[in-house]
């Protein structure tokens, strides 16, 4: 008997669950942004939901937002106010950790090894992700914070390039090589992106 229709059922079912997830962790976004901005927070979403709101692939793992260190005590009673439960025992130290159903936010205060500024703050523009409107890095900022990742024992390329594919005519190229002159793996991938022709 063939497995082809059994295949094809299961793969429906895969899909749907991925698209509910999708939109239980859109809810989640939602959510924290209007906690964040009615405490008054300076803010921005980054990551994975911010290149969605920029036209990109959705984010299918967790929420990440920018925010200066000093203001993340704040945001986290903020949120915690508005029904997300802590994490204490997040073992990074440039992040804070809570949860909303299940659904992980993280509260990033250190972008590839810079705290986040005033000035990369003021560099947001508001977009509406998920009829909300909500301060998302700049697509310049978001390139070079994800360049700045690779190291010796994380290069993944490939994961970077739907991106920045989605991202190319948003981005400074200038100055995305001029903020990440000083890593190999960084100039590695813009050479990348010249030959794909991603930068013109």
């Amino acid at each position: 008997m063939s497995t082809t229709s059994d295949t094809s059922a299961a793969d429906q079912v895969a899909d749907a669950a991925e698209a509910v997830a999708d939109a239980d962790l859109l809810e989640t976004v939602k959510k924290a942004a209007v906690a964040l901005k009615k405490a008054d927070i300076p803010f921005a979403v980054c990551g994975g939901w911010a290149v969605y709101a920029r036209g990109g692939p959705r984010s299918e793992h967790d929420a990440d937002f920018a925010l200066r260190e000093r203001d993340v005590p704040t945001a986290l009673d903020a949120l915690l106010a508005a029904g997300f439960t802590g994490d204490d025992e997040a073992p990074e130290d440039w992040l804070a950790k809570v949860w909303d159903r299940g659904n992980l936010v993280d509260l990033i205060f250190r972008l590839s090894g810079e705290p986040v500024s005033d000035d990369i703050l003021g560099r947001v523009e508001t977009l509406e992700v998920g009829s909300v409107q909500m301060p998302v890095l700049s697509a310049t900022d978001l390139v070079v914070t994800k360049l700045l990742t690779y190291r010796d024992h994380y290069a993944d390329f490939g994961s970077s390039l739907p991106m920045v594919r989605a991202l190319r005519e948003q981005v400074d190229w200038a100055e995305v090589r001029e903020r990440t002159a000083a890593s190999p793996f960084a100039e590695a991938f813009v050479f990348l992106a010249d030959r794909l022709g991603i930068t013109d």
